[in-house]
């Protein structure tokens, strides 16, 4: 093909995602001090939990949305997958490597899966984290990769299979 094609984040989306997080933060701030004036230690400990995770949470979607984060680069040689916390990151995924790719769903969110011919291999290098996360998909049918498009500006995951493909067909 030639040319590099990059699926980006939507800054609206990654805007009410932000929305969302401080929501979800001010909420569980609000459980934590009801539960400290009214000494309900459980409901205390229930909003600190929520306050750490949402905090955290709220605070890394908030820097993505200054980012311009990359989800998705397709090149001559293979992808990179930045859309997760168990993405690949800069590890390419060579084209000749892909076995299948396929759109799965779960609970209402849709994916692009794929699948891989020698997985451990290509994965020696990551994290136990991201191989734990990586063999629990496998577990639930989905394939070694999956990308979610649920922030992506301008490209559905039918779109990235059609791209996917095209990259697959020019390696034949």
């Amino acid at each position: 093909m030639g040319t590099e094609y990059v699926v980006y984040q939507s800054k609206w989306k990654q805007f009410g995602l932000s929305l969302l997080g401080v929501l979800m933060t001010l909420a569980s701030l609000f459980v934590l001090v009801g539960g400290l004036v009214e000494p309900q230690y459980v409901v205390a400990l229930v909003g600190l939990i929520g306050l750490l995770f949402f905090g955290f949470c709220t605070v890394v979607i908030i820097r993505q949305l200054f980012v311009g984060k990359q989800l998705v680069v397709l090149t001559d040689e293979g992808f990179f997958d930045y859309t997760s916390a168990t993405a690949t990151r800069d590890l390419l995924i060579p084209w000749d490597q892909i076995e299948k790719i396929e759109n799965k769903s779960l609970a209402g969110q849709t994916f692009v899966s794929i699948y891989l011919r020698d997985p451990e291999e290509l994965f020696s290098g990551l994290s136990t984290f991201q191989k734990k996360a990586i063999a629990a998909n496998k577990r639930m049918g989905f394939g070694d990769i999956n990308i979610n498009l649920q922030n992506a500006k301008q490209c559905t995951d039918a779109q990235l299979i059609v791209r996917m493909d095209a990259y697959l067909a020019d390696r034949s």
